[in-house]
């Protein structure tokens, strides 16, 4: 995975090889792009139309090549590749990577994130603000910066669960950097554990706090939403880096934020106390790597889209907030031409 970390030129550069290779295998016109998705399914049946850095393109989801739902087909001008860019913010509009040239068809945990609908309105205001954050005329080294954050998530969301909890850590150094992007200077940076992120939350919140009758759920919420953001600071130190699951004091502590947020989600104590134990930690993360993935990657989601000034309209899956998705009804699953019933 490291191939991702690429930055700049390289990146693009990257991209535009492996995309050319895998599209004349696919014998798809250079100006398509096919997304297959992992963690959800659309609800939308209606193309959309939109423009991106002047140019007009469309969100397929019904079409020969499409297994409707589960994958949607990105059109743009002819003769023309679909622009990095414009894959990386739709990875962080969707929840779902849009980069990945290899285009590889998974739909095991389709029904983890629950169905997920773009709506045409809210993806015009979110790609405006994307393209006038690309036109800021920032000092190189915070352009980097954000443009680190972007790619630093994509390589979360192109790992997914498969690399879930070592990718925890990639959500992590996106949050970082939106951090330094708003309080970092040349010669002056701030760590995850620093937290400089949050300030994006605290001023959008700090209004509705002010109201009487909003305050009490707004402090709820963001008490919630800040034991999200330990957790996964914790995770990171202890699987990614720091390594510090070894430690006794440390793994306590992980131990404890992991069984509260099970409780957060609605789970009986009995379940969560055998759900996570300090003698089998790492192979019980591990077991719960899909619901654990979403808190990663919804927090990381809300910061790209509060970098943007955007925090009424930010679009979620039906399950994005909770622990496990539904597993009340069988489902096909398809990977790798193998396909599995789960009941």
């Amino acid at each position: 995975m490291h191939d991702l970390a690429l930055t700049g030129h390289a990146y693009d550069s990257h991209f535009a090889h492996a995309s050319n290779k895998v599209m004349r295998e696919a014998a798809l016109p250079a100006n398509e792009k096919l997304i297959h998705l992992r963690y959800t399914t659309l609800s939308n049946v209606s193309s959309i139309d939109f423009t991106w850095q002047g140019s007009d393109f469309q969100l397929v989801f019904e079409d020969s090549s499409i297994e409707t739902g589960k994958s949607y087909l990105i059109k743009g001008p002819v003769t023309t590749f679909i622009p990095t860019e414009l894959l990386l913010w739709l990875s962080v509009f969707v929840g779902e990577d849009a980069v990945d040239p290899h285009r590889e068809k998974d739909t095991r945990l389709n029904r983890e994130r629950g169905s997920f609908k773009i709506s045409q309105k809210q993806l015009a205001t979110f790609l405006f603000a994307a393209e006038r954050m690309e036109q800021r005329k920032w000092p190189r080294w915070r352009r980097e910066l954000f443009r680190n954050a972007l790619i630093y998530y994509s390589v979360g969301v192109r790992s997914g669960v498969d690399m879930m909890p070592l990718n925890i850590g990639f959500f992590g150094l996106s949050l970082e950097c939106i951090g330094n992007v708003r309080h970092g200077t040349r010669d002056k940076h701030y760590t995850l554990g620093d937290k400089r992120f949050k300030d994006y939350l605290t001023t959008r919140l700090a209004r509705a706090k002010r109201d009487p009758a909003k305050r009490l759920m707004i402090k709820d919420f963001e008490k919630k939403f800040n034991a999200d953001i330990d957790l996964i600071n914790q995770m990171r130190n202890a699987f990614y880096g720091h390594s510090l699951l070894h430690l006794k004091d440390d793994r306590k502590r992980l131990l404890y934020s992991l069984r509260q947020w099970m409780t957060r989600g609605g789970h009986t104590c009995d379940f969560v106390n055998i759900s996570f134990t300090l003698e089998r930690l790492r192979d019980q993360v591990v077991t719960h790597s899909p619901a654990l993935y979403k808190v990663g990657l919804r927090v990381n989601r809300i910061f790209l889209f509060l970098s943007l000034g955007i925090h009424k309209s930010i679009p979620f899956a039906e399950y994005d907030f909770q622990t496990v998705g539904d597993t009340s009804t069988p489902f096909v699953g398809e990977f790798r031409g193998m396909r599995v019933r789960f009941s």
